[in-house]
């Protein structure tokens, strides 16, 4: 399966996106009302993508934070968890695959060494606002 989407009572946590998915031209993969708004593009060579900024007047109102996570190389386990930390769903991901962080919460275990890029929303309110750990969480890595 190329797309699946990780829900807990009708909420999507999380989406995966194998590295197999394809896309014959621009294809944006996250509903509109998403606050990051993930595209897949593929273009054959000699395409040309017209010259463009973006209206620096639009002001966005964002109040949650949502989070992607490329795998470029290694193996991760992916765990899914609710706001509560009650476990839905581990996944493992590879080089190519990329994880939509939507709600709930995640941690991850290195199966093998990787290296993983992360895009998530800004601008950085400090650690003491960021994130909220578990009690018995037993890295204390960020």
């Amino acid at each position: 399966m190329d797309i699946e989407e990780i829900k807990h009572q009708g909420k999507i946590l999380a989406i995966i996106f194998r590295h197999t998915l394809h896309s014959d031209g621009v294809k944006f993969l996250t509903p509109n009302e998403y606050t990051l708004q993930l595209g897949l593009l593929e273009h054959p060579t000699g395409k040309l993508v017209r010259d463009h900024v973006h209206n620096p007047n639009i002001k966005y109102n964002v109040n949650t934070t949502q989070e992607f996570l490329y795998i470029e190389r290694g193996r991760v386990l992916a765990k899914i968890f609710t706001d509560d930390f009650n476990l839905i769903r581990e996944v493992e991901l590879g080089p190519g695959d990329f994880l939509l962080h939507v709600s709930g919460g995640h941690g991850f275990e290195i199966i093998e060494k990787c290296r993983m890029i992360e895009i998530k929303q800004g601008p950085y309110p400090g650690p003491e606002h960021v994130k909220k750990y578990r009690a018995n969480s037993n890295d204390t890595s960020q």
